[in-house]
């Protein structure tokens, strides 16, 4: 049912090596803001 060809291999990989990179950048931002918002909140 689910065939592994090359054709799909070249067209899987990326698609989540794409996922993981979008992921990744969303949790370092949201750790960012928050290290930020404590920053910010610790200095008033």
């Amino acid at each position: 049912m689910f065939g592994i060809d090359p054709y799909v291999m070249e067209t899987l990989i990326p698609s989540l090596v794409g996922v993981a990179a979008m992921a990744g950048a969303m949790v370092w931002g949201f750790i960012k803001i928050r290290h930020l918002m404590n920053d910010d909140q610790s200095g008033k």
